[in-house]
């Protein structure tokens, strides 16, 4: 709900400092270390990635506050073009700025509040926090056009620079509410700050016991997050924050979770995912003739039986958000399903054996033409080439025997379906293409999976593989890679 409008006009000098110590005149000089903790902060009331937030005030204005932004077409940090967003932000902040050389300077705390609120509701929309940039600049009638592109990659050439090896500015977490919920009451608390404690803790390289945790009073996001980080995921907070949000999409408000409800969490690395480091792992030819697994094996799996030629401990698992090697120069992990799915494949095959799982992604997705849109099938073929594998592609439509001959000939297979129709993630109220690797088939004859967004995901039905490949709106496509 947007704040009541008073009838009396706010105003602001044009010399003046907020209560937040942060300065507003015209042309006042910030950095990103003093917003931060204001990014931070709305980033996590509204759900938005706190890295574009500081991308798009960095390409907008070079974190000066400028009254009239330099091109003559906006205002402040984030640009508010005089037709476009600014009228927009004028009715949320009751803030009349004007227009032109005479314009108001806004407060640098409201604009960064109205740009994460913004990008926050265009990330739900688009499930991109860099889909909402381009909307952010071009309108949604232009948002993916030559332009629009241009503008997402400038704004994560920003983020790569702002954040080197994806560090964030240290020390300068704002306070933020808790957002536990539990009889209607609410306690302030930090993010981070004592989330609570999953039953496994055995070991805290494995994955999250079954996916399963139950909120407690007093969980955050943030704090969950940060536990899952201490057991050694990758990536920054919001990365993992937005795998759980993708994992349970009930979750409609990253700041109302509720005590008693349970989630499902993305798995940390363990015996089964791959950590590889150049050098050091030297995989070899996949054995297309098997003796019975050991130890190594992926937990409740076997080969195929009688003349199965797919071993499936061979077939890495690999996190399309968190891969091992992960830095400042890994892009595009959302849409990354496709280069991610080959790169397991790549592997077991003993390709890429010079780059880090993050490097290989980047590089299979660069040859198959992977953007913030994902992947077509053509582009898995030519992933396929580029390893020395043929791809022999089935569909539209699915045909999981023909999967099972496939794997019984020695090769593994790449499937295109919906992301929400595979469990334990299963949404049936919304829909997302996406690809995963088919590693084999178990003694039960269930499939095998590996994917690229929830490690969680172990082995499917026949039944179950079909309706995946079914739900694509596509029609779903299967490709054997060997």
């Amino acid at each position: 709900m947007s704040p009541r409008i008073e009838g009396r006009q706010q105003t602001y000098s044009p010399t003046s400092t907020q209560a937040s110590g942060l300065p507003q005149g015209r042309d006042a000089q910030l950095n990103l270390q003093q917003l931060w903790p204001y990014i931070e902060k709305y980033a996590q009331k509204y759900g938005a990635d706190p890295k574009v937030l500081a991308g798009i005030v960095a390409q907008e204005s070079s974190f000066k506050n400028h009254g009239v932004h330099q091109d003559g077409t906006g205002h402040g940090l984030i640009g508010l073009d005089d037709n476009g967003l600014l009228p927009s932000f004028e009715k949320w902040s009751g803030m009349q700025v004007g227009r032109g050389a005479n314009a108001q300077t806004i407060p640098p705390e409201k604009q960064m509040e109205f740009l994460a609120k913004t990008i926050g509701d265009l990330t739900k929309k688009h499930g991109s926090s860099l889909a909402a940039a381009r909307e952010w600049h071009r309108g949604a009638g232009n948002m993916n056009d030559a332009r629009g592109q241009d503008y997402q990659n400038k704004i994560q050439n920003h983020m790569n620079s702002l954040f080197p090896g994806g560090k964030t500015p240290s020390g300068t977490t704002a306070n933020v509410p808790d957002s536990t919920v539990t009889g209607g009451n609410t306690n302030n608390n930090t993010p981070g700050a004592k989330p609570g404690v999953a039953a496994n803790q055995a070991d805290p390289r494995k994955p999250v016991g079954e996916s399963d945790y139950q909120i407690k009073k007093g969980d955050t996001l943030w704090g969950i997050a940060s536990k899952l980080k201490g057991q050694g995921m990758e990536g920054s907070h919001w990365d993992v924050i937005n795998q759980i949000r993708e994992m349970n999409p009930k979750i409609t408000d990253p700041n109302l979770i509720l005590a008693g409800d349970s989630l499902k969490l993305p798995g940390v690395a363990g015996k089964d995912q791959s950590t590889f480091t150049p050098g050091t792992n030297k995989p070899g030819p996949v054995d297309l003739n098997p003796k019975p697994t050991g130890p190594q094996a992926t937990d409740g799996a076997a080969p195929v039986t009688g003349d199965g030629r797919v071993d499936p401990s061979k077939v890495p698992q690999i996190s399309q958000y968190n891969p091992a090697g992960k830095n400042g120069s890994y892009t595009n992990g959302p849409a990354n399903c496709g280069p991610t799915s080959m790169a397991q494949i790549a592997r077991a095959n003993g390709y890429g054996k010079d780059m880090t799982d993050a490097q290989l992604i980047n590089h299979l997705g660069k040859i198959g033409g992977t953007s913030s849109n994902g992947t077509g099938v053509n582009g898995i073929s030519a992933m396929a080439k580029a390893m020395g594998k043929e791809s022999v592609m089935k569909g539209p439509g699915a045909n999981v025997e023909w999967i099972t001959e496939q794997l019984k000939a020695g090769k593994l297979v790449v499937a295109n379906g919906d992301y929400h129709a595979m469990p334990p993630h299963q949404n049936e109220g919304r829909t997302s293409g996406h690809y995963v690797t088919v590693a084999g088939m178990d003694s039960k004859g269930n499939f095998i999976v590996r994917d690229p967004a929830d490690a969680n995901v172990k082995t499917i039905t026949p039944e179950q593989m079909k309706h995946f490949l079914s739900s694509n709106p596509n029609g779903g496509y299967q490709m054997a890679i060997g």
